[in-house]
């Protein structure tokens, strides 16, 4: 889609004056310099490092804290580096506001695969000739390609001041790992040609292109035609691929309007168009570039002809890396070091041990380039880098800092490949960092280039994938299973979900059908789910080859063997005995089925877990909390003691004599010590159903070892949002270890009351 975004610049160029050049930028465009690594000749004190003018924000007075700014010296320089080689449009520079903006006056930007200081070096892409007060300079660089952009004073000593500088990529490029937020979401079109032509279909993760196989959408010819999907919430839109048709009638896709907005009306057609569809080869997949447009709904029209819309696949690429809903976090508590401690609050440890409030800080002396370092034990491919900062001063000490990923530890591994660099340094603030699938065993958060203390109060490394989750519920275990075909009697649907991991077919705990087209094997889990990750264990003697390409679907239909049900993913590791995990990131449905598509094989399956989004304790296991020792921080009269809480009663009246129950104080708490420390799964709160049930509301779950009156200062496993009138409400805690389980309200005055407090401990111990 690069015609339309050089035709818009032509189109400006040509209608501004020759002797000042520009080029106009489309509003809420991807700067492709945001939170990059930057680096400067040279540091004036205190508040100007490099990374002030990658940090979003165009404040042009100087002691605000946003502007870079070198000493005075002879040529000062600035650079950024994208991360990779990009098609540069245009460099926006923003001036300083307050004083001495005529500086900037004769400035160069360069671009080129030369870093840093030997970015002069690069060709140039043009000269800042406007330095007013807060000036705001575009500098067209028409496609220049290149790693780094610098920026540079040549000829004289001065001192350079950049209050923001903004990359604009020429058209986009696909972002590594970058989530697909259209893939099974709600869809709507005009009309329906048949059976075969769902809306749905446009979004199932399938980019098949022949209609006749059932994965594209299809119209009726008519004026106009339309399609939507609905992302569900408010995204900020990188991109939206389309795949077109091509087995016949692709070009019937030319000239359709992609828009995006969050605008119902006339089928979305008065949303913002992020451009048009150009390209319409057989199969053509064409990416139309948003460029950071916001908006919920995603649509493509026909527009001003009657004819037939066909889409075989659309994705929309969201500009973030939001971690999904129940994302494992790969540096809890692993081991950790730093290049100093200040004082004994501030250890390492403290930056993985799920808590970032009060005394939960790691905290480096004041030193030059501190560290902080995780080892997260394997190689793994990471999505992001969360990082929580400082809440009670000092924050600002955090920009700047750049979070490495790799394997080498030379450096303390900062030797390592940026992910990229918090620039969002507000109180508290959380910053994610976006990896995009960056592989490495050590994460390295580095303040560079100053003098500094380094202070992280969380740092949370999601993994790009899901792995399942300790104690985490296998749904398909023992449910009813069918497939296509049978190859004889030890290998029926049913020894998938035995529970037994055996490889060797010859065993007997292996699926196997006939070698025949499209085999499929399908488990019902007797009830909609939400549904994690799927694991698909290979078979480990012979022919592993053949699971290879294996769709997983997930939904609540039963037409075509499932294949009609939204896609989780596709088995790409089919090693001997290989175990796949599929995310499914809450895709919802009864039936998880497993086909192999286009061809003919045999599908051979040794278990098929259904892991679901939530922790329900299995039936029959253990409460550990029962009976054991509880405590609370006051008691209301005689009859509300802590024990209530663990005497195995759900009664939730509380005059029937079973709930415990506090005064009305400052924030309460009631604690259970386990006798030991456990992994904990998930703890089960019962509340009050005869009155003053929204007191529990806001009630944090905390696991860990310090006890009693101490136990808010363990790590939350979870906050109670369901407060309803004896409301049952599940805290997922993934494994969290600790003696003490803690209930507590905080930041309020309040009576807290617990009906029954159940602890459930993770595999094996269940």
């Amino acid at each position: 889609m690069a015609l339309p975004w050089a035709l818009l610049l032509l189109g400006e160029v040509l209608v501004q004056d020759v002797a000042t050049q520009s080029c106009l930028i489309p509003p809420t465009v991807y700067n492709a310099a945001l939170g990059r690594p930057a680096s400067q000749s040279s540091l004036f004190p205190n508040i100007s490092i490099a990374a002030n003018a990658v940090d979003g924000n165009r404040d042009g007075v100087w002691h605000h804290g946003s502007c870079s700014r070198t000493l005075k010296e002879r040529e000062p320089w600035w650079s950024v580096d994208l991360g990779g080689r990009r098609a540069v449009a245009a460099v926006v520079v923003k001036n300083r506001q307050d004083c001495c903006w005529e500086r900037l006056r004769g400035a160069q930007v360069h671009v080129g695969d030369a870093p840093a200081e030997r970015g002069r070096d690069n060709p140039i892409c043009g000269v800042i000739t406007d330095a007013g007060p807060g000036s705001l300079s575009t500098v067209c660089c028409a496609g220049l390609w290149g790693r780094y952009v610098s920026i540079l004073i040549p000829g004289r000593e001065d001192s350079l001041v950049l209050c923001e500088v903004e990359v604009v990529l020429q058209g986009c490029v696909p972002l590594p790992g970058a989530p697909n937020v259209a893939r099974g979401r709600p869809v709507v079109q005009s009309s329906t040609r048949n059976a075969l032509s769902l809306a749905a279909n446009a979004v199932d993760g399938n980019d098949d292109a022949d209609w006749e196989r059932g994965s594209c959408a299809h119209t009726e010819k008519e004026p106009e035609p339309w399609w939507r999907v609905d992302l569900g919430r408010r995204h900020v839109v990188y991109a939206v691929a389309v795949t077109n048709r091509r087995d016949c009638c692709w070009e019937n896709l030319l000239g359709a309007q992609v828009h995006v907005g969050d605008s119902l009306a006339d089928h979305g057609k008065r949303n913002p168009v992020c451009g048009a569809i150009l390209d319409t080869g057989p199969g053509a997949t064409t990416t139309v570039c948003c460029n950071g447009l916001p908006g919920r709904y995603v649509s493509i029209i026909v527009p001003g002809r009657e004819d037939f819309l066909v889409l075989c696949e659309v994705e929309v690429t969201a500009q973030s890396c939001v971690p999904p809903p129940g994302a494992q976090n790969l540096a809890l508590r692993r081991p950790v070091a730093q290049s100093s401690t200040a004082g004994q609050a501030g250890s390492a440890i403290s930056a993985v041990d799920g808590n970032w409030h009060h005394g939960s800080c790691s905290q480096t002396k004041r030193e030059r380039e501190p560290w902080w370092m995780v080892d997260l034990g394997r190689r793994h491919a990471v999505a992001a880098v969360v990082v929580r900062n400082r809440l009670d001063c000092c924050w600002h000490r955090l920009k700047g800092a750049r979070v490495h990923l790799g394997d080498s530890l030379a450096g303390h591994g900062t030797n390592n490949p940026v992910c990229g660099t918090i620039t969002d340094t507000g109180p508290g603030s959380t910053s994610t960092v976006c990896c995009r699938g960056l592989r490495g065993r050590y994460v390295t958060v580095t303040v560079p280039g100053r003098e500094e203390q380094l202070s992280l109060c969380e740092v949370e490394v999601v993994e790009q994938g899901c792995a399942a989750l300790p104690g985490a519920q296998n749904v398909a275990l023992g449910r009813p299973a069918t497939q296509s075909s049978v190859l004889d009697a030890t290998s029926g649907a049913a020894n998938a979900v035995d529970g037994n991991r055996d490889g060797n077919w010859e065993h007997g705990s292996c699926v196997h059908t006939l070698e025949e087209p499209e085999p499929w094997w399908r488990v019902d889990l007797g009830r909609r789910h939400v549904v994690y990750a799927v694991v698909v264990k290979n078979r480990r003697d012979c022919c592993w080859e053949r699971l290879k390409g294996a769709q997983v679907h997930v939904g609540d239909s039963l037409v075509d063997r499932g294949r009609r049900n939204p896609i989780c993913g596709i088995i790409t590791d089919a090693g001997p005995g290989s175990l796949s995990t599929i995310c499914c990131h809450g895709l919802r449905g009864r039936y998880v089925s497993i086909l192999i598509p286009h061809r003919e094989d045999a599908l051979v399956l040794c278990e098929v877990e259904v892991i679901r989004q939530g922790c329900a304790p299995l039936p029959g296991a253990p409460n550990v909390a029962r009976e054991q020792r509880a405590t609370q921080s006051s008691t209301s009269n005689g009859s509300g003691v802590a024990s209530k809480a663990v005497d195995g009663n759900r009664d939730g009246v509380w005059h029937h004599g079973s709930c415990s129950h506090t005064r009305r104080e400052r924030e309460p708490w009631w604690s259970v010590d386990l006798g030991g420390r456990r992994a904990v799964a998930a703890v089960v709160v019962k509340n009050r159903q005869d009155c003053c049930w929204e007191r529990l509301r806001g009630a944090q779950v905390h696991v860990g070892d310090a006890p009693a009156e101490r136990g808010r200062d363990n790590p939350i496993c979870g906050v109670i949002t369901d407060a309803g009138p004896g409301s049952l409400s599940t805290i997922c805690c993934h494994g969290l270890q600790g003696r003490y389980v803690t209930v507590t309200i905080p930041g309020r005055e309040e009576q807290l009351a617990l009906c029954e407090v159940e602890v459930y401990g993770v595999v094996p111990e269940l």
